[in-house]
């Protein structure tokens, strides 16, 4: 695919017409000086055809001109055209003067000159031809002058060089203005681009927008906030790789040993139980880098993009069944209550799923007997919140739950610290408050308030 160039773009629609009016201004001078100059000419024409007529006498009843040499001489030369004339009477025939002049044509308009170009002895001529008027006689006498058009075509070529000259030299200057306009014009693009690329491939900062022009700036807006973006992208990747390079070694050197020393031990016994830890140790680095997985994926500007309408009770509701087993099988009772009615949210239902099931799974671990899962919503906005009984959270760890890896000191279980966190990066994504309360009878409940559906969602419900 050939590449375009947005200069040569604006110099082909900015010149282009501009040579179609100096070509079409240039055409239409030329021929208006043509014909100014063609008048011109035709009136010396139809003066030196004056002259001879006012040579032309009535003599014994019969029309006659008498024109002394010096006259005729006068009269024929010029410096460049010759020029020849002839007095044609209708009765009579040729009175006077060039024999090789075609004769006059007579017509209903007799009293006016006529003009046309004849053909003299091989030369173009322009003739002109005049009645005689005034003369007392039953005749009709025309005089006819013809000169060649020597002088005309030199004149011609002099108007045409005066026209096109100043023409060709304002068209020159005219792209040399243009292309240097629009180089300027375009010199703020490019110093931008230069800058572009000058810049490190992780340096996310924000391009100056001082000195661009009006038209280029809602471009380069678009740009910063792409950069704004990969920013983010850049800054949670870096994240990801610092606490899976954190939290992933201990981990690893556990399976080390516990690989080791399932390799030396040769009663069976112990041999089962080092595999048995070594079985223990690989699911913990597997929830554990599914969980940094998660999290890293969960931060706004990774998964922007993926939005959808979500029935947030169905996902709810889903997600209680499947860890329903689990809670029976530690000893918990998992139920659920709200509406019976779907619940619409802007979000993404994987992440959505993975908030739920977050919830649940610290509720089993950390919580009391009785787990309650709960979704409302109709006119006010959506409600998600998980509620147990258990012993509740100190108030000196309300905040501190929400960090990443952060365990509250003395809790059972072998969780990585990171459900809590993984829940908050999803409620920034979707814009949801995350409280956290305690209820009346005691315990934990978490819970999260969704912006308000869209008229259009809300329609679609």
């Amino acid at each position: 695919m050939s590449q375009t160039s947005l200069s040569d773009d604006l110099l082909l629609r900015l010149l282009v017409p501009m040579f179609g009016v100096l070509l079409v201004t240039g055409a239409l001078s030329f021929v208006l000086a043509l014909r100014f100059d063609r008048v011109i000419y035709d009136r010396y024409l139809l003066e030196t055809a004056r002259d001879v007529a006012h040579q032309v006498r009535v003599v014994d009843g019969r029309p006659a001109i008498a024109l002394p040499r010096a006259a005729v001489e006068m009269l024929e030369w010029d410096g460049e055209d010759r020029i020849h004339y002839q007095v044609y009477s209708r009765r009579l025939g040729i009175i006077a003067g060039d024999p090789n002049l075609p004769k006059p044509a007579f017509g209903e308009r007799a009293a006016l000159p006529v003009f046309d170009d004849e053909t003299l002895l091989g030369e173009e001529v322009r003739a002109v031809s005049l009645p005689v008027v005034g003369l007392a006689v039953d005749d009709q006498v025309t005089v006819r002058v013809a000169e060649t058009r020597h002088e005309r075509v030199r004149t011609a070529g002099n108007i045409a060089t005066a026209v096109l000259l100043p023409q060709l030299l304002l068209i020159a200057l005219a792209v040399l203005a243009i292309w240097g306009g629009v180089k300027a014009g375009l010199a703020p693009l490019e110093r931008l681009a230069r800058a572009v690329d000058a810049r490190a491939r992780d340096d996310p900062t924000p391009l100056p927008i001082e000195g661009v022009p009006r038209e280029a700036k809602p471009l380069i807006a678009a740009f910063n906030g792409l950069l704004a973006r990969l920013g983010f992208v850049l800054v949670a990747q870096q994240r990801f790789i610092a606490d899976a390079a954190h939290q992933l070694r201990t981990p690893l050197a556990a399976l080390k040993v516990q690989l080791e020393r399932a390799r030396r031990e040769r009663d069976p016994a112990l041999h089962e139980e080092a595999l048995q830890q070594l079985a223990e140790a690989v699911e913990r680095s597997a929830r554990l880098s599914n969980q940094l997985l998660l999290l890293a994926r969960a931060e706004p500007e990774v998964s922007k993009g993926h939005f959808a309408r979500v029935d947030l009770r169905r996902l709810a509701f889903d997600a209680g069944s499947r860890w329903v087993p689990r809670a029976l099988q530690c000893g918990r009772d998992l139920g659920f209550a709200g509406t019976e009615n779907p619940v619409w949210v802007e979000g993404d239902a994987l992440l959505l799923s993975e908030l739920i099931d977050n919830l649940i799974d610290n509720a089993i671990n950390y919580g009391g007997r009785r787990i309650t899962l709960r979704v409302d919503g109709g006119e006010a906005s959506p409600l998600l919140s998980v509620e147990d009984n258990g012993p509740g959270i100190p108030a000196q760890e309300r905040q501190r739950v929400f960090e990443r890896f952060h365990r509250i000191p003395g809790s059972a279980g072998n969780g990585s610290g990171l459900g809590l966190a993984i829940v908050r990066e999803i409620a920034r994504n979707h814009q949801a408050r995350l409280f956290l309360e305690t209820p009346d009878d005691g315990g934990v409940r978490i819970l999260l308030l969704f912006p308000m559906p869209t008229p259009a969602s809300r329609s679609r419900a």
